[in-house]
């Protein structure tokens, strides 16, 4: 693979990685970075379907390529267990590749197998999101950019929390119905449920922190899907409205080939764009590192090489 275009670093991974919050075991010299897109120089004996030439990005768990989960899977994953894209070239296992259709530009496609990806599962394969529901999204990172933008193509309304006004509004102008600040209103949930009457999805990327108020602005029938890896607060979560409103509490780990493929296909068919916050240049990633450190970032961060 020659790395050209894009990387895309996620702070929740790129900085567990990066700072050995996650897989502290792994070796020193293991390369970061699980989101990229690039351009293909050779492809190894006995593959098929791949090409010198070919524009792809690759599955986070490059391994999964299609039906149910298994933690085996943790053992071929790009930028935590094997070497990811934060080099001039990366070898991929082919088994994750995708093929990228013309229409999604580089800057989408470098955001699409993480981000992106969890976003698609979360949404369309776990909570099963169709016209008129709507959709809870905490923050206004990369995972909660791309469940904004899947939810209102889908035809739901997006509920969106954040502790800025200004990225708010910048959510709002994005398609958000209704927006939250949650550090002027802690009883966020039941903002939600006065804005909203509830919401049928949640994406809860913080976890078992914010999860009370999750549920709290949940209608019944509503499906949480956990996607977030918070360590435990001091307090455990009370859960309110597990079993009066009969809530699913689901958890996921990315996703599949399969579904990386069909995510590539509905940003073609619907001419859909990452959310970008900065782009850094390769000698500068560092920086961009330091950058999500600062603050959780509108969107995604992009390193050009």
């Amino acid at each position: 693979m020659d790395r050209r275009s894009f990387i895309a670093a996620s702070a929740a991974s790129a900085l567990g990685i990066a700072r050995g919050w996650f897989l502290a075991d792994k070796p020193p010299e293991l390369i970061p970075l699980s989101e990229g897109v690039g351009t293909v120089m050779a492809v190894g004996e006995g593959v098929d379907g791949i090409a010198a030439g070919d524009r792809v990005t690759c599955a986070h768990f490059a391994a999964w390529t299609d039906g149910a989960w298994s933690p085996a899977y943790y053992r071929v994953d790009v930028g935590s267990t094997i070497d990811g894209w934060l080099a001039d070239h990366v070898i991929l296992p082919a088994s994750g590749v995708v093929v990228l259709p013309p229409e999604v530009s580089d800057e989408t496609a470098a955001t699409l197998s993480g981000s992106g990806l969890t976003a698609w599962h979360a949404l369309f394969h776990a909570a099963r999101c169709s016209p008129g529901y709507a959709v809870l999204t905490l923050g206004t990172g990369g995972a909660s950019s791309w469940g904004l933008q899947l939810a209102r193509t889908a035809g739901a309304s997006v509920v969106v929390t954040s502790s800025s006004d200004s990225k708010l509004e910048q959510a709002r102008a994005l398609g958000a119905t209704h927006s939250v600040n949650y550090r002027s209103e802690p009883a966020w949930g039941e903002a939600v449920q006065r804005l909203a009457g509830g919401v049928d999805i949640v994406l809860e990327n913080v976890g078992r922190e914010t999860l009370d108020q999750s549920m709290l602005a949940c209608r019944p029938n509503a499906t949480l899907v956990m996607i977030g890896t918070a360590p435990l607060p001091e307090q455990l979560p009370r859960m309110p409205g597990l079993y009066e409103k009969n809530l699913t509490l689901k958890a996921i780990s990315n996703g599949s080939v399969r579904m990386l493929g069909e995510l590539a296909q509905a940003c073609a068919r619907n001419r859909l764009s990452a959310v970008i916050d900065r782009e850094f240049d390769f000698r500068e990633a560092p920086a961009a590192f330091a950058h999500l450190l600062e603050g959780a970032p509108f969107g995604k961060v992009l390193i050009r090489h």
